[in-house]
């Protein structure tokens, strides 16, 4: 019984696995490609690949291959043009894939070229992302207010008029903000007393009340004159 449980289960996998390769042909197609690619019939492979592009794939890997086999072929241009379009597809994502890991077996000239274009595709990319920040951000500035999905900015005031506190402000006594107020003195205000200079005090007054002498010079003071 163990042993029939089994054999169904290894059976409905296979199965599933034969469906999951039927429904996506493209994968299967673009697989047998680069096996004729690394086999060295670039021909072979850049004609299946024209098939599996020709049928709508999204695979930056198709056109990085097609691209590889049109160099290997001499057809420089539209190897550069393929490169291109590889390297827009996967800044894009419609189909996510590691193309890095694809492409570990190509090195020399054209992994340089393929890499340099993709550098290039990413800070193009990451160029139009700014100027799209920058464009919302100044469309916000100009509207005054909130953009949907973007942030509350308050709108500007008119002129340089200081703005008027409202009438329940506790700190409202008639004035606008950023306009000093003078206040006037009143007249039952008394005036401020001055100090009387107090007079210099001698060098010779004692501050004890006497005033300063000499002390006597003891007589057997040997120091004494």
């Amino acid at each position: 019984m163990r042993i029939r449980t089994l054999s169904f289960i290894a059976l409905l996998s296979a199965s599933l696995g034969g469906v999951a390769t039927a429904q996506d042909p493209l994968d299967e197609m673009y697989g047998r490609a680069v096996h004729h690619f690394f086999c060295g019939d670039h021909l072979t492979a850049q004609e299946v690949l024209n098939e599996v592009i020709a049928a709508g794939s999204q695979d930056p890997r198709a056109f990085f291959f097609r691209g590889l086999a049109a160099a290997r072929n001499g057809e420089i241009d539209a190897a550069m043009a393929d490169f291109e379009t590889g390297a827009q597809l996967e800044i894009d994502g419609k189909k996510v894939v590691n193309v890095g890991k694809s492409l570990e077996r190509i090195q020399g000239c054209h992994r340089l070229a393929i890499e340099k274009v993709r550098t290039h595709a990413r800070l193009n990319s990451r160029a139009r992302v700014l100027e799209m920040q920058r464009s919302r951000y100044d469309s916000m500035q100009q509207q005054g207010g909130a953009v949907e999905g973007g942030l509350v900015v308050p709108p500007k005031l008119g002129g340089n008029a200081p703005a008027t506190l409202a009438p329940n402000d506790p700190f409202n006594s008639g004035m606008t903000k950023g306009q000093p107020k003078v206040v006037e003195p009143s007249a039952d205000a008394k005036p401020a007393e001055v100090m009387p200079e107090l007079p210099a005090t001698p060098t010779e007054v004692d501050p004890f009340g006497g005033t300063t002498t000499e002390p006597a010079k003891p007589a057997d003071d040997p120091f004494g004159t």
